[in-house]
């Protein structure tokens, strides 16, 4: 059947036999660039954000593989779909696979073909529905997908937000632990049901921002520490200000850049059932004062090294 729904495949750049990782990774990297904050076209995003709405759920994602976008569309059964392409013979094209116009005609009320000599299937003298394939009750709604940003604080300490979502406004729980590309759902929260069948859900796919000072390495948290040339020389106690609260952190002595203190429990929550914690590790930074290059402090600097810094550069 012909549908102007664009290939969620070929929106992500992925193959369809691409696993899920792979498809999370290209999605997230797409949602990036994407985003408003960083200039990017909304509406594209919201495209990307469908199309990963199927092929990052496992579920729709095998629909769509076996029927197309017409499986996603009011009162499609997959189960009548494929009893109509296996007793009805009109199910199926020219080149082999579903004819969903053909199909839909069969679910909406549009036709009968294909369905005289079965009894039990089609529709009555009068036009009236007769059978599984032509009944119409309740229908769930669709969902409805959405992206929303999260702050490193939120995905420490969790949060609510109150979303415009579908011409209403809607309260969601941010738990702890969310991380970038995982999906929250809001049961009841989507578009509404017909036929008296019961409202879809809100699908969001959490970004997490970036933060100036930390970097997210999964569960742990990586931040530098800078040191002032004494500290880093003498080392001792020092205090730090963490997004987990300020700690009191012990600097070794002679520490040399780039050296990594690990402070335990202070990343990430693991998230669900799971009360463990990352890792937040401290990366040394001893950083050089700022000094009048002809000021007698410099001078005694220089003075201090009693060594060539360089003499084991050697090469036979």
């Amino acid at each position: 059947m012909s549908d102007n729904s664009p290939d969620p495949y070929k929106v992500l750049g992925v193959e369809k036999g691409a696993g899920a990782d792979e498809i999370k990774k290209k999605y997230r990297k797409l949602a990036r660039e994407m985003h408003p904050d960083r200039g990017g076209d909304p509406e594209k995003l919201k495209t990307i954000n469908a199309a990963y709405g199927i092929v990052g759920d496992d579920d729709k994602r095998k629909l769509y593989d076996e029927f197309g976008h017409v499986a996603f569309r009011p009162g499609f059964d997959a189960d009548q779909a494929r009893q109509f392409a296996r007793f009805g013979g009109g199910g199926r094209g020219p080149d082999g696979g579903f004819d969903m116009d053909e199909i839909l005609k069969m679910f909406t009320g549009g036709g009968a073909a294909g369905f005289g000599g079965f009894e039990g299937f089609g529709f009555g003298g009068d036009g009236s529905p007769r059978g599984g394939f032509g009944r119409r009750g309740p229908r769930r709604g669709e969902d409805l997908h959405a992206t929303v940003r999260v702050s490193l604080a939120e995905a420490l300490n969790g949060s609510e937000r109150e979303l415009h979502m579908g011409g209403r406004n809607v309260t969601v729980r941010i738990p702890k632990g969310v991380r970038t590309g995982q999906r929250l759902r809001v049961a009841g929260k989507g578009s509404p049901g017909t036929d008296g069948g019961p409202p879809g859900d809100l699908l969001m796919t959490v970004d997490v921002s970036e933060h100036t000072l930390v970097r997210i390495d999964r569960d742990d948290l990586e931040m530098q520490l800078p040191l002032t040339f004494l500290e880093s020389l003498r080392g001792g106690q020092i205090t730090v200000p963490t997004p987990t609260g300020t700690v009191k952190v012990k600097i070794p002595p002679r520490a040399e850049a780039g050296m990594r203190l690990r402070l335990k429990g202070r990343g990430l929550p693991k998230g669900g059932r799971d009360t463990r914690q990352g890792d937040l590790y401290l990366v040394l930074m001893p950083t050089p004062p700022k000094l009048d290059p002809d000021g007698e402090t410099l001078e005694a600097l220089g003075a201090a090294y009693t060594e060539d810094v360089r003499a084991e550069l050697k090469f036979d």
